[in-house]
């Protein structure tokens, strides 16, 4: 018996606290104090009491009557807390005992391990104490991969500041056997525990993947280290980021009558010249090493790599430079150069320029004479001469409006060809399901050719697919067209961005560009 009154008697049967009501007129407020006095009286239902204390009967269950020590173990069964239903006067009373009731309490509920040593000033009535604690695993190490570092194709800057776009390390020669890369592989971590000391398996650290060309790289176990060797003598690529070792022809000498044009599947590097009227193609990095440059070669072209020329071109208005990637001279005199991007030290001169940047020296570099194409920037220090000779400088810009059409126009045919390949697809696995292996002769033919057709409607989606994406990054990625001349344009040069142009009648410089639809001449 809790409290026996002339209202109600309220006692505990079995953990469960329950009310006899006598008469009404009990305050509800006023049982506050009750709970008050009885902190181990726990409502679980507060319309039932209200219930209890307005309809005259027996038995009316109100709430449960909680342990002494209360232990509230977490879900995760990583942390306990314990509370202690006291009041003050109980609490101070028996506080020196308190210690010893926690922990049997604890241990009355099967908690073993991660128990914290409390002590008494730890300890108070009605609020939440952490008593336990598991522990956790720890996570292991994520693997660490490094490779070899990768070539950086920019001239080296000099302690003056400038460009030096003579000395460049533009293609790396590795040997059979080098080293190319490594993985430490991830560790295990360490176990854990919870509160009932069951262990909880430890968490291993992420692994990575290398990323290389398994055709040119192979990977062995040294040390408890994964590590990258070449396979193959050549030069060293990043290909989508993965390490590998392309072809590399070395020419010890000179492109000329002893070794004729060269036509190669990979990198090229020539230490000395190309001789007029010879050619040098390659897919790879082409680096020519020789001081004197080139002149009056035929053609020099790398399929689907970067371009390098230490010496500079005097091209005789017949040699054509072209890279799928960029292209480093010391100067263009008189040629055509097709590239990405383009970069030259000193200057061009009566040159034809295509690429997407041009970039000339900006504290010496010259352009002088012939046209330049470029479809975001050019940047030069000195654009034309004082004798005023023509010179055009075009930055178009793109037209993402077009672009976007182009797109849309891409996603249909795209769409036609999913069609069509889902239809084509269904027949396949008609005929496979049924009798693919009884076809013969001409059953057999149209079968081959219904599977040929499937594959290449497939690769044609791949490619539509491609040039979407590269659109749409050309959308997002495009700059404003600009044109810069750090140090002097003179009279005769045209300055074109976008649709505007105008052609100098005067000395100036600056940064050039259509702004409100107005060239800034």
């Amino acid at each position: 018996m809790l409290v026996e009154n002339e209202y109600f008697n309220l006692y505990v049967i079995e953990e469960e606290v329950l009310i006899d009501l006598k008469k009404t007129g009990y305050p509800l407020k006023s049982f506050d104090m009750i709970i008050n006095q009885h902190p181990r009286i726990k409502i679980t239902s507060f319309p039932s009491l209200r219930k209890a204390l307005t309809e005259v009967g027996n038995g009316h269950k109100i709430g449960i009557f909680s342990p002494l020590i209360e232990v509230k173990v977490a879900p995760d069964k990583m942390k306990a807390e314990v509370v202690i239903h006291m009041t003050i006067t109980e609490f101070q009373s028996e506080k020196h005992h308190l210690l010893s009731l926690v922990r049997k309490s604890l241990e009355a509920n099967g908690i073993v391990s991660g128990m914290l040593d409390l002590s008494e000033d730890d300890l108070f009535p009605g609020t939440s104490i952490i008593a336990a604690i598991g522990r956790h695993p720890e996570k292991g190490e994520d693997a660490k991969i490094t490779y070899i570092e990768k070539p950086e194709k920019k001239p080296v800057i000099r302690e003056d500041g400038l460009a030096d776009y003579y000395e460049m390390n533009f293609v790396k020669h590795v040997k059979e056997g080098d080293w190319l890369g490594e993985k430490i592989p991830p560790t295990e971590g360490k176990p854990g525990k919870d509160i009932f000391g069951a262990p909880i398996h430890a968490i291993p650290g992420d692994d990575e993947k290398l990323r290389y060309d398994r055709k040119s790289v192979v990977e062995v176990e040294e040390q408890g280290k994964i590590v990258l060797r070449a396979l193959i003598g050549g030069a060293l690529e990043f290909i989508e980021d993965a390490v590998s070792v392309g072809a590399h022809l070395t020419i010890n000498g000179d492109v000329g009558p002893e070794t004729g044009s060269i036509q190669f599947d990979g990198a090229v590097t020539v230490h000395g010249t190309i001789m007029a009227g010879y050619s040098v193609n390659a897919t790879g990095d082409i680096s020519i090493e020789g001081n004197e440059g080139v002149t009056n070669a035929k053609e020099i072209c790398s399929s689907e790599g970067d371009l390098y020329i230490r010496g500079g071109v005097f091209g005789g208005g017949i040699s054509v430079i072209e890279a799928s990637g960029d292209i480093f001279l010391k100067h263009a005199n008189n040629c055509k150069l097709f590239a990405k991007n383009i970069h030259v030290g000193l200057y061009i001169l009566g040159c034809d320029v295509i690429g997407e940047t041009v970039v000339v020296d900006k504290n010496r570099g010259k352009i002088i004479g012939g046209q330049i194409d470029a479809l975001f920037r050019i940047e030069c220090g000195y654009a034309g001469n004082a004798h005023e000779r023509t010179t055009h400088l075009i930055a178009k810009g793109i037209d993402k409006d077009l672009i976007y059409k182009e797109v849309q126009q891409l996603a249909l045919e795209l769409k036609e060809l999913q069609k069509t390949d889902e239809q084509l697809n269904a027949q396949l696995s008609m005929i496979e399901g049924v009798r693919a292996t009884q076809l013969r002769g001409e059953q057999a033919s149209a079968y081959e050719k219904l599977k040929m057709t499937l594959q290449a409607g497939r690769e044609k989606m791949l490619e539509l697919d491609r040039k979407i994406q590269a659109g749409l990054y050309k959308i997002k990625t495009a700059t404003p067209p600009r044109i810069e001349v750090a140090r002097e344009a003179y009279p005769g040069v045209i300055i074109q961005v976008g649709s505007k142009s105008s052609l100098l009648n005067k000395t100036t410089k600056g940064v050039f560009e259509v702004i409100d639809n107005v060239l800034n001449v």
